[in-house]
């Protein structure tokens, strides 16, 4: 129960979504006007992001023991609303061409932004069940908002079918942690856990497990990735950023939250399955990549290898949780501004029924768009963690802890990893300026038809030019995260 005006304040960037959402619903049974409700959706997420200035000074907060608000809270929810901000600019030419029912995906986008941002300041185990669910429900819409297309109605029942499972597991979960507990807060059960008895204990990992094996279903972490190279695939490229930044965002915050607490993190079994579960997230990610001829199956294989490396973070949070929680958040805005550009240069490349995602499409795409191209060059950079991208910054703060922690095997793991992907990136980028081919070619025909607006190669320009000046200049964006501690 909300108490004072403080814990209001805390809420007032949710409570803006809320009534967007009612406002936007209103407009719809009203009258049917698309640049209206794109404009109101969009508008609401700016105003929600600007929003978050208030809280600066009254975190942390915790609202009704179901909510826990930080100033790192306030970064993750930041990069989950650029993300929708991202996602509405880059839907609104591909919806154009609907005859009926564009508005309402505003409506899920707004739905599942609202889910992502409470997951990110959850602290009960009730209130990260009830947003994981408010998060991915629209979400199936949005993916399979292409109803036409056989692949989306299928990458959408897919990820129905998985999600279910993982809720399934995540419930089991909780059930066992709460027969031992009797409490579903974050902080009770991490300070049962160093004194209940070694039978109880047991249970209660058990308990835990089942609930990281949900969310390692959600990160698609190895081995619970088989879904993810079929969504990606099937998923439309315009709601594709949203899709891979909010939900990992929003999920790797909260596991961040439940191992904070050195009598999680310490347990030698648990500690044993995330290490493990790293090393072969980056080493499969990276070694499926490079025989993928689908850009998207590529990116999705990629992710699984960038969501290694950042679970490695969270096996060294006990020994360097300042700097991890540091590396943590630019290693996320790094993974925010690849998949703006990345996905914004397939859909500015795609026609208006499907997206060009075969790579062969993209031989000698220098030649006809270079901005495009040297934007796509450096993305894939950023992504192999290369000088002068801030994927760089991100990769060497995780290697120098690694390093400082004696973790030898996961270093080894970490720099095989990357040379694999060194591998699959360059090819990307080799093909990019060759000479074109006749496949290449008919790529121009398709790109005739290319629909596409001034704000979405602003903002893909912009992604891009993020990537590079944070890479050569990371003092400012340092300084803006320590500012928020």
């Amino acid at each position: 129960m909300i108490t004072n005006l403080r814990e209001l304040t805390a809420l007032s960037p949710f409570l803006i979504l809320i009534a967007s959402v009612v406002i936007v619903i209103l407009s719809i049974s009203h009258n049917r006007n698309h640049f209206l409700i794109a404009m109101l959706s969009t508008f609401a997420l700016i105003a929600t992001f600007f929003s978050l200035y208030l809280l600066i000074s009254i975190v942390p907060i915790n609202i009704a023991n179901l909510f826990y608000v930080t100033k790192y809270s306030i970064l993750y929810i930041s990069i989950i609303l650029i993300s929708g901000i991202s996602s509405c600019v880059f839907s609104y030419a591909w919806l154009s061409r609907y005859e009926f029912n564009k508005e309402e995906f505003y409506l899920l986008l707004l739905l599942s932004t609202i889910g992502a941002m409470c997951l990110t300041i959850s602290s009960h185990m009730s209130s990260i069940f009830i947003s994981i669910e408010l998060m991915s429900l629209p979400m199936f819409g949005l993916i399979a908002y292409s109803n036409y297309v056989d692949y989306t109605l299928e990458a959408s029942f897919k990820y129905l079918i998985l999600s279910a499972i993982s809720s399934a597991f995540l419930l089991l979960g909780i059930a066992w942690i709460y027969a031992i507990s009797g409490n579903l807060s974050v902080a009770s059960i991490n300070h049962i856990f160093l004194f209940v008895s070694n039978n109880e204990k047991l249970v209660l990992l058990f308990g835990m497990i089942m609930v990281l094996v949900s969310f390692l279903f959600k990160l698609s972490l190895v081995p619970f990735h088989l879904w993810t190279s079929d969504i990606y695939q099937g998923t439309p490229s315009s709601i594709l950023s949203f899709f891979s930044v909010s939900g990992k965002v929003a999920l790797f915050s909260v596991l961040l939250h439940i191992f904070s607490y050195n009598s999680l993190i310490s347990n030698q079994a648990l500690y044993l399955i995330l290490s493990l579960i790293s090393i072969f997230s980056i080493l499969f990610g990276n070694f499926m990549a490079i025989f993928q001829n689908n850009i998207k199956r590529f990116f999705g294989y990629s992710s699984i290898s960038q969501l290694g490396y950042l679970l490695s973070i969270l096996i060294m949070l006990k020994n360097n949780y300042a700097f991890s929680l540091e590396t943590v958040v630019i290693y996320l805005l790094n993974y925010l501004f690849i998949n703006i550009a990345y996905f914004g240069v397939i859909q500015l490349l795609s026609n208006s029924s499907n997206d060009i995602d075969s790579i062969s499409f993209y031989k000698g795409l220098f030649w006809s768009k270079p901005i495009l191209s040297g934007v796509l060059t450096i993305v894939l950079l950023s992504l192999a963690g290369l000088p002068i991208t801030l994927g760089f910054i991100g990769k060497f703060y995780i290697l120098s802890m690694i390093i400082q922690n004696n973790l030898w095997l996961m270093s080894v793991s970490f720099i095989f990893g990357t040379i694999l992907g060194l591998y699959g990136y360059f090819r990307l980028i080799i093909n990019l300026y060759l000479k074109p081919s006749k496949q290449s070619l008919n790529y121009k025909k398709f790109a005739s038809n290319i629909y596409s607006n001034i704000f979405s190669e602003i903002l893909i320009l912009l992604s891009g030019f993020m990537l590079l000046v944070f890479g050569l200049f990371p003092n400012p964006l340092i300084y803006l995260i320590n500012f928020t501690k």
